[in-house]
């Protein structure tokens, strides 16, 4: 490869490309509710790996919930993410600008299961970290768009 030769970033578009296809194989072959399982252990090994790359310094859940939004945003999967802590166990999770926005309406429409990265690298956060997990209300009054790619919800963290 020559000096002149330019180097791409990896487009948020090909990332909602690749989810689409993957996520739309998977629930074909095994079913929707294997692949919500499946994405699910994805969440889990994606965390024991993010664990290897940055610090959760607090074990609080809030703190921890941030700290993967933060990660993501880094790493442009959303242009921006905003939690809000309403109270010890709940937070509001907004996020903007989400990478595999269209794929994932598309997924749901089609009766797949989205990977939902985010929701599953937070879900295995809280329950290694904190022995919590979350149950999830859709806030977002209009259904996400690919115009807007944007989301709200609201998370209740509950025992174990």
């Amino acid at each position: 490869m020559s000096k002149e030769t330019p180097i791409r970033m990896v487009r948020p578009e090909f990332l909602d490309f690749v989810n689409y296809n993957i996520c739309k194989a998977y629930s074909e072959l095994y079913g929707k509710e294997a692949a919500e399982e499946f994405f699910r252990r994805v969440g889990e090994i994606g965390f024991r790996e993010l664990r290897r790359r940055i610090d959760f310094p607090s074990r609080e859940p809030y703190d921890i919930l941030k700290r993967v939004g933060e990660f993501l945003e880094e790493m442009g999967y959303m242009a921006k993410i905003q939690l809000t802590k309403v109270s010890e166990d709940e937070v509001v999770i907004e996020m903007f600008g989400v990478s595999v926005i269209e794929s994932s309406i598309r997924l749901v429409e089609e009766g797949a299961s989205p990977s939902h990265i985010m929701t599953n690298l937070m879900f295995a956060a809280l329950k290694e970290l904190c022995g919590l997990r979350a149950d999830i209300e859709d806030l977002t009054l209009e259904q996400p768009s690919k115009e807007t790619g944007y989301a709200k919800e609201r998370w209740i963290l509950r025992t174990l």
